[in-house]
């Protein structure tokens, strides 16, 4: 767990990237799909996106495509999201209690393949 300190200690500071897990967590999203279900804007997403991808808690199946990208979480970004302390998991926060109901109830858009 040592070796992803400074990971995790980024996802307890960025409440988006936890968000963004959280979603990607439930399968595999596009950036406007995602930007539609967190109502956060498409350049924020993409750009925590690209973050997140270079820390290697998400990854991009179709990165040479300009549009229609899709991402998928790590197994270090499941990992990470798992062992988040208490107070910042989503599941755990009333502030995400709206998007953990659209996401558990399965009405997001879960792009398929």
């Amino acid at each position: 767990m040592t070796e992803y300190g400074e990971d995790l200690g980024y996802l307890v500071a960025s409440s988006i990237s936890r968000r963004l897990l959280y979603a990607l967590s439930s399968g595999r999203q596009t950036p406007t799909t995602l930007s539609k279900l967190l109502k956060i804007s498409l350049s924020n997403i993409s750009m925590k996106l690209k973050e997140l991808e270079k820390r290697g808690l998400v990854h991009c199946i179709n990165p040479g495509r300009r549009k229609g990208k899709i991402y998928i979480i790590t197994e270090k970004g499941k990992f990470l999201l798992d062992n988040l302390p208490h107070s910042y998991k989503v599941e755990n926060n009333s502030t995400y209690e709206g998007e953990n109901e659209r996401l558990q109830s399965g009405k997001e858009n879960k792009v398929k393949i």
